[in-house]
């Protein structure tokens, strides 16, 4: 019976549908999606490695903070930022929601409080898409919505 289990177990993990870190609820995604907040808030736009895929592009659209439409390497997506950041500020950012299959996807709704480059304030709204890479979630898409 170990035998079976071992060898079931040794199926799951190397077809790739093990669960990321805290998949077995949102918890997971949630903190992900707080990273990337977090990132923003203390202008750290380095610190937004830790939720971005190894592999692979990440979607944006970005109206105030960009602007910027397409896909882009982590990198990139990086650059964006720290060019936003250059000039603007994110003063918060409140994660609303977070509702997730817990295993292979999430999508996150936040709201982040701005000074853009223009020094004007304003509320953007978020959706951030997220899945598991490896032993944790990361960010796949960042889409500015209508607050």
């Amino acid at each position: 019976m170990r035998l079976l289990a071992a060898s079931i177990l040794c199926a799951v993990l190397a077809s790739g549908l093990a669960p990321a870190e805290g998949a077995d609820s949102t918890e997971g995604a949630k903190a992900a999606a707080e990273r990337f907040g977090s990132a923003l808030v203390a202008s750290r736009s380095s610190a937004l490695r830790a939720v971005l895929p190894s592999e692979g592009k990440v979607r944006l659209s970005l109206k105030r903070m960009g602007p910027e439409e397409g896909s882009f390497a982590s990198g990139q997506v990086e650059a964006v930022f720290r060019d936003f950041l250059a000039k603007g500020t994110v003063r918060g950012f409140t994660l609303v929601s977070v509702d997730s299959d817990g295993r292979t996807a999430a999508l996150a709704v936040a709201h982040a409080d701005i000074v853009d480059r223009d020094g004007r304030t304003a509320r953007v709204g978020f959706r951030l898409s997220l899945e598991p890479e490896g032993s944790h979630w990361i960010v796949r898409e960042v889409r500015e919505a209508p607050e």
